[in-house]
């Protein structure tokens, strides 16, 4: 059975050029990703970002964005998308340099069962 759907925000600032989770569904549950915002700190510089969507029961990342690049001081909003994710799943960045980015998931997160 499920219940009612929570709005949750998850923000991380990547400070490495590794893959960085910045969700994770919860177990018991299911999450809409409504909106994913990243904002590039950097007033002189452009940055590099790639964002995945990990999908836990097939162990596979699959690219939502390619090497996007985000202008000095601006950002990139995806609005109004609807992305599914079951328990387990992941939405990752992956920066193209450290200290330059930060990246907020906007979900709604559904609790399966009671």
């Amino acid at each position: 059975m499920m219940q009612g759907g929570l709005l949750v925000t998850s923000s991380v600032a990547l400070s490495s050029t590794n893959r960085t989770t910045v969700y994770t569904v919860p177990s018991n549950h299911r999450s809409i990703v409504r909106q994913i915002v990243a904002g590039n700190v950097d007033a002189s510089n452009a940055a590099t970002l790639k964002l995945e969507w990990y999908d836990a029961s097939a162990t596979t990342y699959y690219a939502l964005t390619g090497a996007y690049s985000i202008a000095a001081s601006g950002y990139l909003w995806l609005n109004d998308i609807l992305i599914g994710l079951e328990a387990g799943d992941l939405i990752t960045a992956t920066a193209g340099a450290a200290d330059d980015l930060t990246v907020t998931t906007v979900v709604e997160q559904i609790v399966i069962g009671g």
